[in-house]
């Protein structure tokens, strides 16, 4: 989250302007370019990154999957510097998620493999890997990736959430192709222990996403018994033309079972028997009378909140409250209070940069009570309207805009918060790009942002 050096601000001048455009053509100069020395393909890296991640955050996932294509093809010619294999585990990582996001699960999977492959060590390989597996309905696959990304990082709470779940996935799974194998030995045993019965069962239940059309009409042919045609997705084919009591073997694949009266019906159905129905007797809904209710009966007030539980919540459990207003009034107003006055030394020493107007600030705010511990919770993305002023305010006034995509508390106070869009307005005098770059994109006013946001975090956290 820091801003970048005075050095990569030349490196990212060779391929990137103040604009950035849309439509296919967009990033047709990365996407054509062909560096020939170490400083260049850097230069190209850095600038694909940039790229990659403002069109992840715009959810422009194709032009994200071309950037990070491109990205592995520069860096697969310098794989012998370890450092080089870092970078491309990282691009291998981020095509995985965009290529989730576009349903091309298999080739997220490969990705996955091969940032795994590149950089062992890089948690989010792994997590990427078990994420694309779990899509792939590969639950024993992605437990094992989660586990590993866990043991790179085992205060990752998200991490654990990811284990937890996959394990409790996984023992359904077994739990299911148990009953289903049990089942399957009941139905061979019924027509006297057929081995194949159970073995076609088996085959069918080990099936991921097996699916199955049925369709049903009158035969004239049969004299107007049912007709029963079902179709299983490995394209084999049963008929049942007689009467409802009557089995196939195929019946027991589908769960079929006899009632008492000599129907067929589903496998799951219960009947029950006659004295069963005498000891439940009428469960038929009836109207409620309440005018002979007793004052025991009737609802009481909820009492007053204390302590900064509501009444109701006596047992502490995750309660939530919406502060997004005040969030909203007290985050404006820190912001505008953010301005950076150039020190001696530089180009115009005494010029004053600040935010004029925050013109964007959308999300939301609340704070949480959860058995006596507080959670504040916020995410805003917001853009803001800046100048700066150079000796003659009339004459020699520079303004623009930025934008922070992600204001929340997944950024730790200190780190500072990306931008995606950097504008700055035709008006501005020309010549005054690099004082820009140097004291309002990648330092000074922003650096003065960041401790306007952190100063509000604790605001926010006093407060409440």
């Amino acid at each position: 989250h820091r801003p970048p050096s005075s050095k990569s601000n030349s490196i990212m001048s060779l391929y990137s302007g103040l604009g950035g455009g849309g439509g296919p053509s967009a990033h047709s100069d990365i996407l054509s370019a062909n560096p020939s020395n170490p400083s260049s393909q850097n230069a190209l890296i850095e600038e694909i990154k940039r790229r990659g991640r403002a069109c992840v955050v715009s959810k422009n996932y194709p032009d994200a999957d071309s950037l990070y294509g491109k990205g592995i093809e520069v860096l697969s010619s310098l794989l012998k510097e370890e450092a080089n294999k870092k970078d491309i585990a990282i691009f291998y990582s981020n095509r995985s998620l965009v290529r989730m996001q576009m349903g091309k699960i298999a080739e997220a999977l490969e990705d996955a493999d091969h940032a795994v492959s590149n950089d062992p060590s890089y948690v989010k390989a792994h997590w990427r890997r078990g994420q694309a597996s779990t899509a792939c309905g590969n639950t024993s696959q992605a437990l094992s990736s989660f586990e590993r990304a866990l043991a790179l990082d085992p205060s990752n709470k998200a991490l654990k959430k990811e284990v937890q779940v996959a394990k409790e996935k996984k023992e359904r799974e077994e739990i299911m192709l148990k009953e289903a194998a049990e089942a399957a030995a009941k139905a061979a045993e019924e027509v006297g222990g057929d081995a194949d019965v159970y073995d076609d069962v088996m085959k069918d239940v080990s099936k991921p996403n097996t699916k199955t059309i049925k369709t049903t009409k009158m035969d004239d042919k049969t004299n107007g018994k049912k007709s029963t045609t079902t179709q299983a997705s490995s394209g084999t084919t049963v008929k049942d033309t007689g009467s409802e009591s009557e089995f196939s073997k195929s019946d027991h694949v589908r769960g079929y079972k006899i009632r008492s009266d000599g129907t067929k019906t589903s496998f799951f159905d219960r009947e029950i028997s006659d004295d069963a129905k005498k000891l439940i007797g009428d469960i038929a809904p009836k109207k409620l009378d309440s005018s002979g209710a007793s004052d025991d009966c009737a609802p009481k007030p909820i009492g007053a909140v204390s302590g900064g539980t509501s009444a109701w919540n006596k047992a502490g459990t995750w309660e939530e409250r919406d502060v997004t207003p005040w969030a909203i009034e007290t985050l404006t107003a820190s912001l505008l209070s953010a301005e950076y006055v150039l020190p001696p030394g530089s180009p115009s020493p005494g010029a004053i940069a600040s935010v004029s107007k925050v013109s964007k600030l959308e999300g939301n705010a609340s704070h949480a009570s959860v058995r006596s511990k507080k959670k504040y919770i916020y995410e805003f993305a917001l853009t803001l309207e800046w100048e700066l002023t150079l000796g003659d305010a009339v004459t020699q006034k520079c303004t623009g805009e930025v934008t922070f995509p992600d204001i929340d508390g997944t950024v730790e106070l200190g780190e500072g918060y990306d931008i995606v869009k950097y504008k700055v307005d035709a008006s501005t005098p020309v010549g005054t790009g690099p004082l820009l770059q140097r004291f309002v994109r990648d330092g000074g006013l922003r650096e003065s942002v960041h401790k306007a946001i952190d100063d509000w975090v604790r605001l926010f956290r006093a407060t409440y």
